[in-house]
């Protein structure tokens, strides 16, 4: 399980080396069922969540950082990875099963 504050370092990290991309996928593919202006925090939160539990539980920081640079490093392998979340986001949202932190889920 993971803080709040590891939580908001987490997205920070994201959104620093992978912002632009999400940001590309969603104007690319999902403009149609995603408001970027609205949803983009919801949109990165759950990617977050979803790329931290490939992290493992030891060393997560340091772990999750070599999987933000390698996905970096290797853009169109992030654009795919993005995109399957980001459609995995969309599903979820449409179906009501989306948990979000304020559900008082935490599930990282």
């Amino acid at each position: 399980m993971v803080g709040q504050s590891a939580l908001d370092t987490f997205m920070d990290m994201t959104d620093e080396l992978l912002g632009d991309i999400i940001e590309e996928v969603i104007e690319e593919y999902y403009e149609d069922k995603i408001n970027i202006e609205d949803e983009y925090e919801d949109v990165l939160n759950y990617i977050v969540r979803r790329l931290v539990k490939k992290a493992g539980r030891k060393n997560k920081g340091e772990k999750y950082l070599k999987i933000l640079e390698r996905l970096r490093n290797k853009t169109p392998v992030a654009k795919l990875v993005i995109s399957y979340l980001v459609s995995e986001y969309i599903r979820e949202r449409d179906s009501g099963s989306l948990e979000t932190p304020s559900s008082g889920e935490e599930y990282i």
